[in-house]
């Protein structure tokens, strides 16, 4: 029977870490899981006692942290320091790294879906965090996949269809960020594309670098959550009359690129991997919160 990989995954408490976890353990992977708190990603030493003792042949870097409340030093820290520190241990100890990445690298000015090689402007410090972080991953090992994602959302953790819905019950009136252009992309769905990469990669497959994977159907922000709301209502009576349009600086959050969208060709030529509907990710998402609160 053929054996798959080790896997040691980082960020486990987070959307993309959880699902990850599950669906590689559903699939026969052997699976560490580490949180912020099992496991600091920046500390070189940790990192390097804790993979020479449990040996994983994988590493997926599923940590991550957006740029809240002007946290600069720790998304900083995170986002460049910790594949810096992950990169370098990975070297060393002769294991393969999948580091999980995003489009807010890109300056968000394109009228079409951005490819692998495309001009990299940040429009933020987060963005600016995640590219640092990228280079960080090339400059220090060659076995490794850097692998770009759109908007994610998930059932768990800081997932926007949560916080969204949160404020949905409390409110009659939600202002969201108008002018946003991305693909939303499930946790769910590309926990299966890490999982089907991994997979390749351990037979033999030699496709290393940066690669690009987001959901099909390009949307609104605006869109987006009218469509959260409308598949909710199915479930629940929302107090919620209206949603409104405001630039995001209005919001309070990092700037974020206007528009975000990732051309996936190449994952598709190389790995055979074809995109899947966010809206069908949407709707089993919405079904599972009002499942499990039953």
């Amino acid at each position: 029977m053929f054996e798959l990989p080790k896997l040691l995954i980082t960020g486990a408490e987070g959307q993309l870490g959880y699902e990850l976890s599950a669906q590689a353990q559903e699939q026969g992977f052997e699976v560490v899981s580490c949180s912020h708190d099992d496991l600091d990603i920046c500390d070189w030493q940790a990192v390097a006692a804790l993979f020479a003792e449990l040996k994983p042949d994988y590493v997926v870097n599923a940590a991550g942290k957006t740029l809240l409340g002007l946290d600069s030093e720790a998304c900083f820290n995170i986002n460049f320091q910790g594949p810096e520190v992950l990169a370098q241990v990975c070297s060393d100890q002769d294991i393969a790294l999948i580091h999980l990445s995003c489009a807010e690298v890109f300056g968000g000015d394109s009228e079409i879906p951005y490819r692998e090689d495309d001009d990299i402007a940040p429009p933020s410090d987060y963005g600016r965090s995640i590219y640092q972080g990228e280079q960080a991953v090339r400059q220090h090992m060659c076995r490794h996949l850097i692998l770009r994602t759109g908007w994610l959302f998930s059932a768990r953790g800081q997932s926007s269809v949560l916080k969204l819905l949160e404020q949905a019950r409390k409110a009659d009136q939600v202002c969201v960020a108008d002018g946003l252009v991305g693909s939303p992309t499930s946790a769910v769905d590309l926990s299966r594309v890490v999982t089907a990469i991994i997979k390749q990669l351990d037979c033999g497959v030699e496709n290393w670098g940066t690669y690009h994977y987001c959901a099909t159907e390009t949307v609104s922000w605006f869109g987006f959550c009218e469509t959260i709301i409308a598949a909710a209502r199915q479930y629940e009576d929302l107090p919620l009359e209206q949603l409104v349009s405001v630039h995001q600086s209005e919001l309070g959050s990092h700037p974020r690129a206007t528009y975000s969208v990732l051309n996936c060709e190449q994952v598709l030529r190389d790995f055979g991997i074809h995109q899947r509907s966010w809206r069908t990710g949407l709707m089993k998402v919405v079904r599972n919160l009002y499942d499990w609160a039953e």
